[in-house]
């Protein structure tokens, strides 16, 4: 039996479900299960630092900690945005976070440009940015 590599809108919506299970993972204060989302070797850009990035999952889960802490009673609505390129490697969502205020973000997931065959892949760089 000869398997078929999953067609781009699997791949497509595999990705974005790792998406939405990061944020539900925040919202939930599950540290450990966020970690799994990520490769061993993933970075993240983030403005809230000095060095603004950080490199692997030593350095991301304290900030993990952080953002479950900082999300404590905080509303979010996501919206999954088309992108023009298509990559099938990324998943832009806007996330509008709703407390006292409104802040409007723009997270970039990058996934692991693994072996075709797989559907859920883990995220490989993610770009958290606060826009206007």
């Amino acid at each position: 039996m000869k398997l078929n590599p999953p067609k781009y809108k699997e791949r497509e919506k595999g990705n974005e479900i790792i998406t939405h299970q990061y944020f539900k993972r925040i919202k939930s204060g599950d540290v450990q299960g966020l970690l799994e989302l990520f490769s061993d070797d993933s970075i993240i850009y983030e403005p809230f630092s000095r060095s603004k990035h950080l490199f692997g999952k030593s350095e991301i889960e304290p900030f993990l900690k952080s953002v479950i802490m900082a999300n404590e009673g905080v509303q979010y609505e996501l919206k999954i945005v088309e992108q023009k390129n298509k990559s099938k490697n990324n998943v832009v969502a806007l996330v509008i976070f709703r407390k006292e205020n409104e802040i409007r973000s723009r997270f970039t997931f990058g996934f692991e440009n693994s072996d075709d065959f797989k559907i859920l892949r883990r995220i490989k760089s993610l770009i958290i940015e606060f826009i206007d």
